[in-house]
């Protein structure tokens, strides 16, 4: 489990429960999207409270709406984007304008 990390998608704020470079799994979804469908990845908040762009999209590959449980993957990532992520997931520094990421 991931700690203290949130996915905000379509502008609303869901917990993660488990990401990697391609997909993604949060709980407290309570948006439109079925299984099949595209939604917007805006951030990534931080348990720092330091905010990752991700601005891209992602295609949900199960949904529980019981649960609020949505699995999703990455359909459309920029190399800056992915290559943040991968500094994430690898404990690296992430750096931005102004140091870490806000």
């Amino acid at each position: 489990m991931v700690k203290d990390t949130f996915v905000i998608i379509d502008g609303k704020t869901c917990m993660v429960v488990d990401i990697s470079l391609r997909s993604f799994l949060c709980i407290g979804y309570k948006g439109p999207a079925k299984e099949g469908d595209e939604i917007r990845v805006d951030d990534l908040l931080m348990a720092d409270d330091s905010r990752v762009k991700v601005n891209t999209m992602a295609k949900v590959m199960r949904l529980d709406a019981a649960k609020k449980e949505l699995a999703a993957v990455f359909v459309d990532m920029s190399e800056i984007t992915f290559n943040t992520l991968e500094k994430m997931m690898m404990l690296r520094p992430v750096s931005g304008q102004k140091g870490r990421l806000k």
